[in-house]
């Protein structure tokens, strides 16, 4: 079988020890609560509320993917809480830092970025929930990519809505539309289509990225490389 390479997801690093140390906290404070005599104090529901609270973000740490990329010979597939989506090897022509610039101002934003030869075949494997949360998510990038693109503020309408509709083989509408319109605009303003975030993953941004453009050159060595690493 063919090595893979995963790297290990930052948002799901302590979430046990979250939950485990939360739990026995709220046991311990509960059976202490039960046995003094003294009436319930304000510290002891500060204590309790901060046990829950543990709990709360051990469930959520837990709840987020193991992994948010693995990369194989053949292509990466993303994971992320709300979806995954697979991208062929073949299909990336560029990865970098993301940046954008103009005469008065440079921006470096916290992301990798993947420059594709064609977005149709990412759009056709993206499920819709996915598609809705990145929008959501990065568009802030958007907003700060139009800021020094447009510093007037003479900002095309299409560039602050994205349409539902979007022509290309697959005559995409919805969400995918509004995705795929969305990859356009990255790419115009940064060079690239898809955009990942360094919060994701367990390593440096330098790091990472010299990892990726390393595995696009060389996937079986990179991977062979970066396995044996613990």
């Amino acid at each position: 079988m063919a090595k893979r390479l995963k790297i290990a997801a930052s948002a799901h690093k302590y979430g046990g020890e979250f939950l485990v140390a939360g739990s026995i906290v709220l046991v311990l404070v509960l059976l202490f609560v039960k046995l003094k005599p003294e009436p319930i104090s304000i510290f002891d529901v500060a204590v309790v509320i901060g046990a829950l609270f543990a709990m709360f973000i051990g469930y959520f740490k837990l709840s987020e993917p193991r992994y948010n990329l693995v990369l194989s010979n053949n292509g990466l597939v993303f994971y992320h809480r709300y979806g995954k989506v697979r991208i062929s090897r073949d299909n990336i022509a560029e990865v970098g830092q993301v940046s954008i610039a103009n005469d008065e101002q440079f921006i470096e934003l916290s992301c990798l970025g993947l420059r594709l030869k064609s977005i149709a075949p990412l759009i056709k494997r993206m499920p819709p929930r996915l598609a809705l949360k990145l929008i959501m998510e990065q568009r802030s990038w958007l907003i700060a990519g139009i800021k020094v693109k447009w510093p007037l503020g003479n900002v095309p309408d299409d560039w602050l809505i994205e349409a539902n509709q979007y022509q290309d083989k697959f005559e995409s509408n919805g969400l995918l539309a509004m995705m795929s319109h969305r990859l356009e605009h990255f790419n115009e303003l940064y060079g690239y289509h898809f955009l990942i975030s360094y919060n994701y993953f367990d390593r440096p941004a330098d790091e990472f990225v010299n990892l990726l453009q390393h595995w696009l050159r060389d996937p079986e060595k990179t991977i062979e490389k970066y396995s044996n690493i613990k």
